[in-house]
């Protein structure tokens, strides 16, 4: 998710949602009164969510000699760690996800920023 902000009011003006945007790092969402260096610009950040599944073993075994012909058998079981989504990498992550749910309204709150004019969170307005 990106969200697009007034650097000083921290008024969001508007979001592009998703995890992976590289095609849209140059995207601009503003008002067109709004000069584009009042914009402040904050791209979510999202680190890949992992679980551990068991799946099984195969192997190829001859069913066959004289005609060559095989066949695949489950010999076994192994745990394994496989992707399952992914989540935003911030102390803000539950409202992150809310507003990408649609449970909460992005444009009822407006962007907290630090003394570096970093985004910490959000406040409800």
């Amino acid at each position: 998710m990106i969200i697009f902000f007034d650097k000083k009011t921290g008024q969001v003006y508007g979001t592009v949602e998703g995890r992976v945007h590289e095609d849209t790092k140059d995207m601009m969402i503003k008002p067109g009164h709004v000069k584009e260096t009042q914009v402040g610009k904050y791209m979510v950040p999202f680190k890949p969510v992992y679980k551990i599944e068991r799946v099984p073993i195969e192997k190829w075994f001859v069913k066959d000699l004289k005609t060559g012909e095989v066949e695949k058998r489950i010999v076994g079981t192994e745990r394994r760690k496989v992707g399952d989504g992914m989540v935003p990498d911030v102390k803000f992550a539950k409202l992150i996800l809310a507003f990408e749910a649609g449970s909460e309204n992005i444009y009822d709150y407006r962007v907290r920023l630090d003394k570096e004019k970093k985004v910490v969170g959000f406040i409800k307005k």
